[in-house]
């Protein structure tokens, strides 16, 4: 295998495992869990705790322009996970910071989002360490290739555009081939229409399990249905023989007074 052939392997499965149902799934579901929209919560998965960082310095990181930093700031601080301070060496420059719910969040989130999926279990342990080293190494090589990139003033002119048709697309309503954006605006209504798909899969399961419980509980239904039911024939035919008793019982008393009344 050629050096290229290795890297298009790798990049294709890091991103099959990307883009995969549960991976999506668990995503969208702490965001959900923690109340936030999934752009907010990538950012309160980046913010470091006791780290005051320049909103300016966020739209780098992110390659996002200011006014999509202002969106997902307010989003952070709406739910109480962030707050917006004046920086103390320069009161022009407002910083973010995590507070201790944010902190709680971001613990929260890191558990739900980083946790293993189904496909880290067909490794063998040795292999599990090994692929998290080597994938570690060359995540912490791209963030740094990434950062050089940055530099180039022609780089980080494409990625502010970039940024900036993210930030029409995430406030768009309803983008779709015929809105301002064309064809390819419109991610909110993907992932939306994943999430909605990965809820009719929640619901269908839902009510699979439902079904089997039902199944699994008719025969004991039944069973007390059956019980029920000869109970409630016994106490009929019981009571059906104290009536018959009580029925021989007074007419011997009938027949009894009537033989002393002849003497």
């Amino acid at each position: 295998m050629t050096r290229d052939e290795a890297a298009r392997q790798v990049t294709e499965a890091v991103t099959q495992l990307f883009f995969s149902t549960e991976n999506q799934a668990k995503f969208h579901g702490a965001a959900d869990e923690l109340g936030v929209h999934p752009p907010v919560l990538k950012a309160l998965l980046e913010l470091e705790p006791g780290e005051g960082v320049p909103m300016r310095d966020l739209g780098d990181r992110w390659g996002c322009d200011a006014s999509f930093v202002t969106v997902v700031c307010d989003g952070l601080e709406s739910t109480g996970y962030a707050e917006r301070r004046v920086a103390s060496h320069d009161r022009r420059v407002k910083t973010v910071e995590l507070t201790a719910a944010g902190v709680a969040a971001r613990r929260r989130a890191l558990d739900l989002v980083y946790g293993p999926r189904a496909g880290f279990d067909a490794l063998t342990a040795e292999e599990q360490q090994t692929v998290a080293a080597l994938l570690a190494k060359m995540a912490a090589a791209q963030a740094a290739h990434d950062e050089t990139l940055l530099d180039d003033p022609e780089v980080r002119a494409g990625a502010r555009r970039m940024a900036a048709q993210r930030t029409r697309e995430h406030r768009g309503r309803g983008a779709g081939p015929g809105s301002r954006g064309g064809a390819g605006a419109g991610w909110r209504e993907h992932f939306e229409a994943h999430r909605q798909e990965i809820k009719v899969l929640k619901d269908e399961l839902a009510r699979v399990r439902d079904e089997i419980k039902t199944q699994a509980r008719r025969p004991v239904d039944e069973a007390k249905a059956a019980k029920a039911g000869a109970k409630a024939e016994a106490k009929a035919v019981k009571a059906e023989v104290k009536a018959e008793a009580k029925a021989m019982r007074d007419e011997a008393v009938g027949h009894l007074r009537g033989g002393g009344r002849r003497r």
